[in-house]
């Protein structure tokens, strides 16, 4: 593999009339390697991102008024930080290592 980030993507959608709001989880890695891997969890309305969870930072950002009062809220509950934390490794590390078996497999 090149030093290129690889990125593992999932999509969350729900939608009422006709607003869309949905959640993003991805994985950027260069390796298998738990500290080359970033969980982040972004939150979006109507294709503006409001709201993100970064495992680098170890905690959530708002990037709207409503994004930094649901970041204050979830950056005080202790039990939200601890899951989105542990996504890296639950989340992250488990599908990556399928994924680099399955690209080795075929190499």
């Amino acid at each position: 593999m090149d030093s290129s980030s690889l990125c593992l993507l999932f999509l969350t959608l729900c939608s009422a009339d006709a607003f869309l709001n949905y959640v993003v989880d991805r994985c950027e890695f260069n390796s298998t390697d738990l500290t080359d891997i970033e969980y982040i969890r972004s939150y979006y309305y109507n294709r503006d991102e409001f709201i993100r969870f970064s495992s680098s930072l170890g905690k959530y950002v708002g990037y709207t008024e409503l994004g930094v009062k649901n970041a204050e809220r979830f950056n005080k509950d202790p039990s939200e930080l601890s899951v989105r934390k542990a996504q890296k490794e639950t989340y992250c590390k488990h599908n990556i290592d399928i994924d680099y078996q399955g690209f080795l497999s075929k190499s």
